[in-house]
């Protein structure tokens, strides 16, 4: 079985917001699903590293949180998907996939 993973992309557009992207699977499952746009910049973790993050960022300072890609996916998963973080906090793997937008203009 090939390793799977968490992909995240967060995309800063000027006049059109921002996208966050998340998935789970294979890095090819996840590529496929972001697209050839969205998958420029994205990111890849372990579900080990995101379960880590998880408890990691729970009493941190939201400061800490942003400068760490890793702690900062972990914190748009407890935010956005609480259901999924608590899933692979308790079970350590899950299959998902999230996009949400929103402008700032």
């Amino acid at each position: 079985m090939e390793l799977q993973y968490i992909g995240i992309s967060e995309h800063f557009a000027t006049g059109e917001g921002v996208t966050y992207t998340i998935s789970s699977g294979t890095k090819e499952q996840i590529i496929q699903f972001f697209g050839p746009y969205f998958s420029i910049g994205l990111e890849f973790y372990t579900f080990e590293a995101i379960k880590e993050a998880l408890l990691e960022c729970q009493n941190m300072n939201q400061d800490l949180i942003i400068q760490d890609q890793c702690l900062r996916t972990a914190y748009v998963l407890k935010t956005h998907l609480p259901a999924v973080a608590n899933f692979i906090q308790k079970h350590g793997f899950g299959s998902f996939s999230y996009s949400f937008h929103y402008n700032l203009a």
